[in-house]
């Protein structure tokens, strides 16, 4: 069985407060995507099997969140659904 992300397939928006100033933080994509220059060529699978989160057991696609009014950054976890 495949799981989607639905904020990465453009179903939905990530819609996530600043848990520093509790104004709306952009989606800045997926955590991975930032780990190395080959990172976003690299199957999503492989690594979420290395990065630290438990996001492959429980089918979850990390995003990272950047709020412009505080400049925090911070990663938010996205429930897959299954295809």
């Amino acid at each position: 069985m495949s799981y989607i992300c639905s904020v990465c397939n453009g179903m939905e928006s990530l819609l996530n407060n600043c848990p520093e100033c509790n104004r709306l933080a952009q989606d800045q994509g997926r955590l991975s995507d930032y780990y190395g220059p080959y990172s976003p060529y690299r199957p999503i699978d492989d690594l979420k099997a290395t990065n630290g989160y438990e996001d492959l057991i429980q089918h979850t696609c990390i995003h990272l969140a950047y709020c412009s009014n505080c400049n925090y950054s911070f990663p938010v976890s996205i429930q897959e659904h299954n295809t």
